[in-house]
């Protein structure tokens, strides 16, 4: 299996096979190109940002997944304020997105059962040589029905602990290499970190199989321009700290989507380590009520850590970035 420090490598390492090797499929009328089966082992997991100026990757959208996710929540109108191109994996009629909202199968509890994640940290927590830590994401009877709109691409996040480390391997039947590759290894990479910190564990490997990873042809042009760009210096997010801090991170999150702006007093009980992920988000919400990025330019919080992620979002004069840019937020 290849192994690789960062999402940066992978990426660099994905786009060139797809454009080297991939063979051409239409599936759904769709050129793409095509690699089949990938299987890749992160190194270390907190380096699941993308540094790669020519991707201009979006930070914000990532932790407005992750908190779309862990809230446990299945509405459209909740992850859109991050990205209007969610509303495409809506159901027609409905504000419900069903396949794709990974959150929703692992944390809601339904007539006060325990959510998947409940059943999956006690189990762990009796018998941390368990095999059975898996929590299932892919609904046969929407993924086998070609009428569906919205089908969920991850089938299944296992989680294992082997000589005190927290592993996490992922399985997808369907990736794209572009638009979903390194949002899902943040995701999953996350969920794995905050298992980890609950458990009390060391943060180990991260093991990704797809059975088919795909290029849009609508992304060549994209995919070259990533390829022939290095990055800059590979980034690596703080560890994980107080995972019981996770329900106000959530709490305050929804007041910026619905207000644009938080009280002093309100973030100041937050471990700094919730408090920059919350900065971040607190900068996406100025930049969406002064209309773009590069109207808040200025306002990239310092000292922060993900300063050089956000700069990297801010428009550049290339043709084709700014077009780009807008699939993923407003």
């Amino acid at each position: 299996m290849d192994s690789f420090d960062s999402v940066d490598e992978i990426q660099k390492w994905v786009l060139e096979s797809l454009l080297a090797r991939g063979g051409s499929t239409r599936p759904r009328g769709s050129a793409t190109l095509e690699l089949f089966p990938v299987s890749f082992m992160l190194r270390h997991p907190r380096m699941r940002c993308v540094t790669n100026p020519a991707r201009r990757w979006i930070l914000p959208l990532a932790l407005g997944e992750f908190c779309w996710h862990l809230s446990g929540s299945n509405d459209v109108h909740f992850i859109e304020y991050y990205s209007k191109r969610w509303r495409e994996f809506a159901e027609s009629g409905s504000s419900t997105i069903c396949g794709s909202s990974y959150g929703h199968k692992i944390f809601s509890r339904s007539a006060g059962e325990p959510s998947q994640w409940d059943r999956l940290v006690e189990l762990l927590r009796v018998d941390q040589q368990s095999r059975r830590a898996v929590l299932g994401l892919f609904d046969p009877a929407r993924g086998l029905n070609q009428d569906e709109r919205d089908v969920a691409c991850a089938c299944s996040l296992q989680l294992m602990i082997r000589s005190g480390r927290l592993l996490a391997f992922v399985y997808m039947r369907s990736n794209d290499a572009i638009w979903g590759l390194p949002y899902d290894i943040f995701f999953f990479t996350m969920l794995q970190e905050l298992l980890a910190c609950e458990l009390g564990l060391e943060l180990g490997y991260y093991y990704h199989f797809a059975a088919s990873l795909h290029l849009y042809e609508r992304h060549f042009e994209l995919a070259h321009r990533i390829v022939e760009t290095e990055p800059g210096s590979h980034f690596e997010m703080p560890p994980m700290s107080v995972h019981k801090q996770v329900d106000d991170f959530l709490r305050l999150e929804a007041v910026l989507r619905s207000r644009h702006e938080l009280l002093p007093r309100q973030v100041g009980t937050l471990h700094p380590y919730w408090r920059d992920l919350l900065a971040v988000l607190e900068w996406y919400s100025q930049a969406k009520g002064a209309g773009g990025y590069q109207a808040v330019a200025e306002k990239v919080p310092t000292p922060s850590p993900y300063g050089l992620l956000l700069r990297n979002m801010l428009p550049k004069a290339e043709a084709g970035t700014r077009a780009y840019a807008a699939d993923y937020s407003d």
